[in-house]
């Protein structure tokens, strides 16, 4: 955590000095500049400690003094972080309250501050002299790191011990649900290729890889297959000679001849010796628990290349050290169903009762309990043992269900579930450790939006900048992507790029960051009565009952995020509570219960990140134009249909989101609406995303301006728009995402002769086409991934148009084809998973032919009202697993219900409009 803190100051202090402070605020301001020079000092020292915590910050420390030594490193870091928060503050006040004032009130206005800049020179000071005794204190107790980077004391020299994995339990007698997984692996390593194969088992910790894997190696029929074999545990802090040197002694053990001096050869001549030992050999070696690729590198040299039907084997938590095996080689294990986990739970637990079956009287509390597990196996096996000592009274059960976190975070008989899962988390860099605990903040089983959460790292100054080649949104979409690969976080869904939409905290990791986030003062959650009593240290706090908040939030001016999960949260209190936010970086108020922007927010200079989204605000006050560090503001789902002149003084903003909702199902044409902007917001220079906003003459010429744009949305273009329109898109070259809407349902948008958009990855296309017919530019969307078209008044059947977009994921068709026949030839649409058609109500007839959209696994058909028969050739979607039906024909449905055709599909939903 330590680590993750410094990480944190190094970011911000970065950020302060790169602002041009001094010129911005006047060249008399010395005590600002001494303030800046003196954080220029703190800088130095901080890179220093953050260079000393790598070292030592990846083992867990049993060494009481070091431990209490870091404990003082994070305090010290926290206050440097509020002073360099109140400098940015009282920067950004000063600025705002000089802007188009008199050079006399200028001066008279920044006078006003001086003691405000002397007080944040001398608190500088005092964290350079914290820093300074740290450092001594240090020395003074003998808390050094050995080259390895392990903590050691001069009165208690030992090897730090490292966390249990899942290891420590043998849960291989009663293992259920890999069978499928033992019988997979089994195959890999007696049949298939004569070539070294690599095979991975991956997944996060306490899943069974290791269980799995050495069920496997002991398998009489496995060790006959090969010649010799090994299994080393590689470990997040390996040692390549120790490795190297207990692979030759277990792979030799059966020699009569083994080479003599081992254990005191160097890397090099042990890599020498087992190269030409298995040269000749059919060999079976296990990684197990190998964390990262670097440990390959040398191991790979060693093993050389065989031809003998040898094999490796790689356990891992992290998937790109999985990736060193090819893709049928490798199994992701996945938590177990819920019969299989109430199976080995009931196993573990009743272990003397007949049957092993949970007594009746016990059920409810068991089921919550085994729920709470989430199909992790060594959860599921520790907390079963634990409990089969228990008496079977039912308050006991009940009791223990209702302190079960407390128990994994304090039982010594749980310790081996922690253990297991703190390792994934002890081994993240300071950098992805922020991120990662900034998880923690989200309530229980909440889908986390991959977009939301990267604004918010980006708002709270955890991604760093690389320069102009590439966005922080980008580099964010790295660190979440390392952090999924380590089995952290479980992606739910995915989008049309494959990329992690939407993901997932198991609730036992949850439970581990929520306690290492409150212990470390790093968040708070909100969600009993109680809590609210410890917030004073917390940085950040997310409410997620209403009920567990009181009248005032203690400690409100040390909080950097406040996010609002539960709605019902009082207008009154909003206003009350963000008084005291004075350092506020991200402030998300979604749902609540305001119809007007609370005052305070326009003076809460340090704001980052402002959503206001699904509220009942009507307007934007021109005031907020003075949060000049703004980066994401979002309006969607509010009655706000205007935005003042003032907002393109946010010369900062990456995201602007606005969008009124008129309709949810959207089946009529004006379901939603964009807001009205002056044509001046295209001096934002670092909009990245933009939508919803109504087009007028002067914005489509300026669009070009925008040339970071990588999402568009705009609404109410008309037909003598679209030229001008065109020609901004076509030199936005990051241009991704589009959406087009036309003023009204007749309005006819005339894209003919347009050049293509061949980067286009998201087309939304509403309103009518000119001369009824797909335009000839969607020939140049070669990178099209997702396509959205709606009443189009179509007079041919637009499928053959599109059948040239082999990309094609996603398509949506609502009222775009007035035509009866609708037909999808073979091989058309080889990538398409999801098609949506609605409300084209003389489509009577579908043609499908055998090899048309071959991955199709979802389809919606909406008000096809003269569709009375189940299209032809359906039972050619063989990978259709799912459709909704919504306001069809009673004959259709009853045929679908009838027929054959619709057997193969897993579930079919009927709805009817109410």
């Amino acid at each position: 955590m330590a680590e993750a803190v410094v990480y944190v100051v190094l970011g911000k202090i970065a950020a302060s000095l790169g602002r041009d402070a001094i010129n911005a605020i006047g060249k008399e301001a010395s005590d600002l500049l001494e303030a800046e020079n003196n954080m220029k000092q703190l800088e130095i020292e901080f890179r220093v400690m953050k260079a000393f915590l790598i070292q030592v910050t990846m083992c867990s420390s049993r060494n009481l003094a070091f431990d209490a030594w870091l404990d003082e490193v994070k305090r010290v870091s926290h206050d440097a972080e509020d002073v360099i928060d109140g400098y940015e503050y009282l920067l950004g006040q000063s600025t705002t309250q000089t802007q188009g004032c008199s050079s006399l009130k200028k001066l008279w206005r920044r006078s006003k501050h001086v003691g405000g800049w002397r007080s944040i020179t001398e608190q500088l000071k005092q964290i350079e002299v914290r820093l300074s005794k740290l450092t001594s204190m240090r020395d003074r107790y003998g808390i050094t790191i050995s080259a390895e980077g392990e903590v050691s004391h001069t009165s208690q020299n030992g090897q730090l011990e490292h966390a249990l994995d899942s290891t420590c339990i043998n849960i291989e007698d009663e293992v259920v649900g890999i069978e499928k997984e033992t019988s997979w692996l089994v195959q890999q390593l007696i049949h298939g290729q004569e070539e070294q194969t690599i095979v991975s088992v991956c997944g996060m910790g306490g899943l069974g890889k290791t269980t799995l894997v050495r069920q496997v190696y002991k398998k009489d029929e496995i060790k006959q297959n090969f010649d010799c074999s090994a299994w080393i545990s590689v470990s997040q802090s390996y040692n390549i000679e120790h490795l190297l040197r207990e692979l030759l002694k277990q792979l030799q053990e059966k020699e009569k001849d083994i080479p003599r001096h081992v254990d005191t050869r160097d890397a090099a001549s042990l890599v020498q010796t087992l190269t030409d030992f298995l040269q000749d050999k059919r060999y079976l070696i296990v990684l197990d628990d190998m964390w990262s690729r670097d440990a390959w590198v040398l191991l790979n040299h060693a093993l050389g290349i065989s031809k003998n039907g040898s094999r490796i084997i790689i356990t891992t938590r992290n998937e790109d050290v999985a990736s060193l095996a090819d893709v049928e080689h490798g199994i992701q294990l996945k938590t177990l169903g819920k019969e299989e986990a109430w199976d080995l739970f009931c196993r573990k637990a009743f272990p003397r009762l007949e049957g092993k079956t949970c007594p009746q009287s016990l059920i409810y509390w068991a089921e919550k309990i085994v729920d709470k597990c989430e199909g992790l196996p060594l959860a599921i096996v520790a907390i079963g043992s634990l409990l089969s000592h228990k008496k079977l009274y039912e308050n006991d059960w009940k009791s223990f269900y209702h302190q079960l976190d407390w128990h994994i975070g304090n039982n010594a008989e749980l310790s081996s579930v922690r253990n297991a899962l703190d390792l994934s988390i002890n081994h993240l860099p300071g950098n992805l450790k922020n991120c990662f605990l900034y998880c923690g903040i989200f309530p229980e089983d909440y889908e986390i939006r991959r977009a939301e959460l990267i604004r918010l790292w980006i708002a709270e100054g955890f991604i760093e900048e690389r320069g102009a080649s590439i966005t922080m949104e980008e580099v964010g979409n790295e660190y979440l992507n390392e952090i999924a690969q380590r089995s952290l976080l479980q992606v739910v869904r995915r989008d049309v790029d494959g990329m992690a939409e939407t993901l997932q905290m198991h609730d036992l990791v949850r439970d581990i960051v929520v306690s290492k986030c409150a212990s470390g003062k790093f968040s708070l959650l909100l969600d009993n009565s109680r809590d609210a009593m410890h917030s004073r240290e917390a940085r950040r706090v997310s409410v997620l009952k209403a009920d567990s908040i009181e009248d005032t939030l203690d400690g409100g001016e040390k909080i950097r995020s406040f996010i609002l999960f539960d709605p019902r949260v009082s207008s009154a209190w909003v206003e009350t509570a963000t008084g005291n936010f004075k350092l506020l970086r991200v402030l998300s108020l979604e749902s609540a219960e305001i119809t007007k922007l609370p005052d305070v927010v326009t003076t809460l200079f340090n704001l980052r990140y402002l959503d206001l989204s699904y509220t009942n605000l009507k307007v934007v006050p021109k005031a907020l134009c003075k949060l000049t560090k703004l980066q994401m503001l979002n309006l969607s789902g509010t009655d706000v249909v205007e935005l003042p002149l003032q907002i393109k003084e946010l010369a900062k903003l990456r995201v602007l989101l606005t969008k009124v909702n008129h309709d949810y199902d959207a089946r009529i044409f004006d379901c939603f609406q964009g807001a009205k902007v002056h044509s001046g917001i295209c001096l934002l220079k670092d909009m990245q995303e933009l939508g919803y906003i109504e087009a007028n003459k002067d914005l489509v010429v300026s669009l070009c301006n925008m040339t970071l744009l990588r999402i568009f949305k705009i609404t109410k273009v008309k037909r003598e728009h679209i030229k001008e329109l065109w020609t901004s898109i076509t030199r936005l070259a990051h241009l991704s995402h589009l959406l087009i809407i036309s003023y009204a349902k007749e309005e006819v948008l005339d894209l003919e002769n347009l050049d293509p958009l061949p980067n286009l990855e998201w087309f939304y296309l509403k309103g009518k086409l000119h001369g009824g017919v797909i335009p000839t530019i969607f020939s140049g969307f070669r990178k099209l991934r997702d396509l959205r078209m709606g009443w189009s008044r179509l007079q041919a059947d637009p499928i053959p148009s599109f059948a040239h977009l082999s990309h094609l994921v996603e398509l949506h068709l609502y009222r775009v084809y007035e035509g009866q026949i609708m037909t999808f030839r073979a091989g058309w649409f080889p990538k398409l998973e999801k098609l949506y058609l609605a409300d084209m109500e003389q489509l009577s007839c579908m043609e499908v032919e055998a090899g048309t959209m071959p991955i199709l696994n979802y389809m919606e058909l909406i008000g096809l009202r003269s569709m009375l028969v189940v299209p032809a050739g359906f039972q050619n979607l063989t990978s259709l697993q799912q459709i909704v039906l919504m306001d069809m024909p009673v004959e259709f449905m009853t045929m679908v219900r009838e027929q054959d055709c619709a057997k193969h599909i897993h579930l079919i939903l009927h709805r009817l409009r109410q």
